[in-house]
């Protein structure tokens, strides 16, 4: 039976002094690890700083004076992430992870200046045919109430998976013919350097190449959450209602450098924009809402 793990912090911790326990402390390898804890970490009265969440809106394209991103907050967590990955209970590696899917609830207002309540949480382990899969749960509270909250599916490959056994995995989809094409543009390594200053994400498979192929990939790879974020902030920049319910799938890795284009169609009631290759139409990330 797998046990629990909970943290209360009084602030949130520096991603500098985090990162090296994250890179350097040992784990098993995944087909060792039996039955995980889950792993939640709070604190209280934490505070969006406006001047670091105007870098990061421009960096990601949106207007700084029109308010606080929808993705930011997932920022605002980074921390609490990298200091759940940092525990010696957690059993994974967490520089081999992949972002499969992202769902995002905004039932309430994020501002800066206001004081929050912020929980993280490593859950929900399951065995699938090509890894073992968790959830990376956060949750945003004021006064008691639910602000924002985001659940983040990731994996860690088994060895024999087909990606590391020399077997292809699926194509992914391509946008529909008659989609919008909304911007096109190139994603170059200084792209992800950009990211990483202002997401605290530093994770060395987007920054550097050879760590990047140490890890299966072929190269470096830009930040699942930047494609998100910019494709969110494209002009026209979309009226997502506040409650809304963004579903986002991860498809295919961008690899650096490239050239990208947004797209939106309509599909199954819902408004749904891609990041696509230019050269060859495949999606590497869709959001629906």
């Amino acid at each position: 039976m797998a046990g629990t793990l909970h943290l209360n912090l009084v602030k949130l911790p520096s991603i500098w002094a985090t990162y090296p326990r994250v890179l350097l402390t040992p784990r098993p390898t995944v087909t060792d690890v039996q039955d995980p804890p889950e792993i939640t970490i709070a604190v209280r009265d934490v505070q969006i700083d406006g001047v670091a969440a105007r870098r990061y809106a421009s960096m990601c394209g949106f207007d700084p004076a029109a308010g606080l991103p929808l993705t930011y907050p997932h920022v605002l967590a980074t921390p609490l992430h990298l200091k759940i990955f940092s525990q010696q209970a957690f059993a994974l590696r967490p520089m081999g992870l992949i972002h499969l899917s992202n769902v995002i609830e905004n039932p309430g207002v994020l501002e800066p200046g206001r004081r929050m309540d912020v929980t993280v949480s490593a859950c929900n382990y399951r065995n699938t045919d090509a890894g073992l899969v968790f959830d990376l749960a956060t949750d945003i509270r004021a006064e008691g109430r639910s602000l924002w909250r985001e659940t983040c599916v990731l994996m860690v490959r088994w060895p024999e998976s087909p990606q590391r056994s020399g077997g292809r995995p699926p194509r992914p989809p391509k946008a529909p013919k008659d989609s919008l094409v909304l911007g096109e543009f190139d994603v170059l390594p200084s792209t992800a350097w950009a990211y990483a200053r202002v997401s605290g994400d530093f994770n060395p498979i987007h920054l550097n190449d050879r760590a990047a192929r140490f890890f299966g990939l072929r190269g470096a790879i830009g930040h699942g959450m930047w494609s998100l974020a910019r494709s969110l902030a494209q002009a026209p920049v979309p009226a997502i209602p506040s409650g809304a319910r963004i579903e986002t799938q991860f498809l295919t890795p961008v690899q650096l450098p490239a050239r990208v284009a947004i797209r939106e169609w309509r599909a199954e009631g819902q408004t749904k924009r891609a990041l696509c290759d230019v050269r060859t139409g495949r999606v590497h990330m869709y959001a629906g809402w």
